[in-house]
């Protein structure tokens, strides 16, 4: 945030690389001695990779090390992007936090100290262990890799600091918006704010702070309005007189019109894939580059709409989709939970953390219109709908401006009236014995469970739907596990899609192939460990499907 010693934006030091790193193997973290790590006997000397070990598929505690430059007596704050599955921070071996989401960004506030050299240890955790992280287990249907798989940042503070600006479009046509920003560090009673909008000055003056919080309400100067034909992005930048802020924003309205979504009042068609963050070389740690061509061949395959599956994306990720348009629904961490995690207070307080934690990364992003939750939970039960209006309630309060879903799979669901866009995940023709040819009929019949339950029109979308096939299996019957089978599969969902008035759009499951868990490769049946319903295959090399689906979209 404060330009130092010679940076002139908020980024101070990028600490995702040239870290001292040990694995410890399968013991509990809590008994890991910080103080003493680096004399451990367990460990090198000093901490370091030790490049002939083999971590793949590997549970357990690793500790990672650096030491930072930050002036004397400064506040500083670190920024992680991404800890799985969990995480504990130390500065110069002093407990500050510890984290039990994976995919989710948190901020931890480092003291002043009377040296310049800190040294920070971060000590995470993959084993699956519902005391530390409830929200990521071990049948999910991906693979929970461990480590710092996103960028950790450091930012230099002054004693009193802006923490975070979220900006509301409130007159699309007049470029008026609201910002709300927070304050940190030392309460404040009032502060003396520039606010200006790429780069012209729209107020120099000293405003009062409410319980460490501010609004401001501007206007844009030059007011273009984003959208995926034309991503248009404008700049706020905050100052005061020892901190400044920048944020990107998008002018864009969203708002649901029966069974229409109407972004800047025009209504969508959404054409796209649930994607994962996943790479046989990188895990979920992918570099820019990959991102850049995953956006380029969504684009290829005439795509506007990504479901981040099936938890919160990296904040690159979603800021490459603000510059190129694609359309994202953010979904907090979760698959498949049923009664006996809704009856757990402790997956329930981490779930609503967790949704806290995304809307607060993302909340600026104009790339992400749908705030999601819960994936195939178990709808039908009365401690399933308690949670899922506990966090209905929590997305529609934290942020007002975008509608609710969640992916449903239940006929009988109770919470379907909960959501403003009705999301559904079924695999017709693949897991049931319907032929392709009735996909469309099971399409409709859905539209219709969900207007039954729900007593009105809403937007529907088809949240999942695909057939799994292996790259390079081509059969003459073009049976199930065959491209030909996928493709024809497609090619059937994306005619009743692009031509039924009542479905807003699909998002096919899914982008690419992805490794899983064993666990459920040996209950579900997945060939290789891996879910291969992609239309590329973990490579990103296409499978026919591709050129299906980019002839129907395009």
């Amino acid at each position: 945030m404060t330009p130092y010693p010679l940076h002139t934006t908020r980024r101070v030091e990028s600490c995702n690389n040239v870290w001292d790193f040990a694995f410890l193997g399968a013991i509990d973290p809590a008994g890991v001695d910080v103080a003493r790590v680096r004399y451990d006997d367990r460990l090198p000397v000093p901490l370091a990779f030790d490049a002939t070990t083999k971590y793949a598929g590997q549970r357990g505690t690793a500790v990672y090390r650096r030491w930072l430059d930050i002036p004397a007596g400064h506040l500083a704050k670190l920024r992680f992007g991404g800890a799985g599955m969990w995480c504990a921070v130390f500065v110069d071996g002093c407990r500050l936090a510890e984290h039990g989401n994976g995919y989710t960004e948190f901020h931890v506030e480092v003291p002043p100290a009377a040296s310049n050299r800190r040294e920070l240890v971060v000590v995470t955790d993959n084993q699956f262990c519902a005391d530390r992280n409830p929200v990521q287990m071990e049948y999910y249907d991906w693979y929970h890799y461990g480590g710092l798989y996103r960028p950790v940042w450091l930012h230099v503070l002054p004693p009193a600091y802006l923490a975070a600006a979220q900006v509301t479009v409130r007159d699309l046509a007049a470029g008026r918006i609201q910002v709300r920003v927070t304050l940190g560090g030392v309460a404040l009673r009032a502060v003396k704010l520039t606010a200006a909008v790429d780069g012209t000055i729209m107020q120099d003056a000293t405003v009062s702070v409410t319980d460490g919080a501010f609004t401001l309400d501007l206007a844009v100067p030059d007011p273009h309005a984003w959208s995926p034909a034309d991503p248009h992005l404008h700049t706020l930048r905050l100052a005061t007189a020892d901190d400044d802020l920048i944020v990107r924003f998008g002018l864009r309205t969203l708002q649901v019109d029966g069974a229409r979504l109407l972004l800047n009042g025009a209504p969508l068609k959404l054409k796209g894939f649930c994607r994962h963050e996943a790479h046989p070389q990188f895990g979920p740690a992918l570099p820019p580059a990959l991102m850049i061509q995953d956006l380029q061949q969504l684009k290829d395959m005439g795509c506007n709409f990504i479901r981040g599956a099936h938890y919160p994306q990296d904040q690159r990720f979603l800021d490459l989709c603000d510059e190129l348009g694609l359309l994202v629904w953010e979904e907090a961490t979760a698959w498949g939970n049923k009664e006996e995690h809704f009856r757990d207070e402790r997956f329930c307080a981490a779930q609503l953390r967790g949704v806290a934690e995304m809307i607060a990364a993302s909340f600026n992003h104009p790339c992400v219109i749908l705030w999601g939750f819960l994936n195939e939970g178990d709808t039908r039960t009365a401690s399933g709908l308690e949670l899922y209006r506990r966090m209905t309630d929590l997305c529609h309060r934290l942020d007002p401006s975008r509608p609710v879903t969640f992916a449903d799979m239940h006929v009988a669901s109770i919470c379907l009236p909960l959501a403003d866009v009705i999301g559904f995940n079924l695999y017709p023709a693949w897991y049931g014995s319907e032929k392709i040819e009735q996909i469309p009929q099971v399409l409709r019949d859905r539209v219709a469970v969900a207007r039954h339950a729900t007593g009105d029109v809403r937007p529907f979308i088809v949240s999942e739907i695909g057939a799994a096939a292996m790259y390079g299996c081509r059969d003459s019957h073009g049976t199930r596990w065959s491209e030909q089978y996928q493709a024809r599969l497609l090619e059937t969902v994306c005619s009743e899609v692009l031509t039924n008035p009542d479905i807003l759009g699909v998002s096919f499951w899914q982008f690419c192939d992805i490794r899983t868990s064993e666990a459920v490769s040996c209950v579900l049946g997945r060939p290789r460990a891996f879910n291969n319903k992609g239309v590329m295959d973990e490579y990103r090399r296409p499978k026919q499907a591709y050129f299906s689906v980019r002839d129907a979209f395009t």
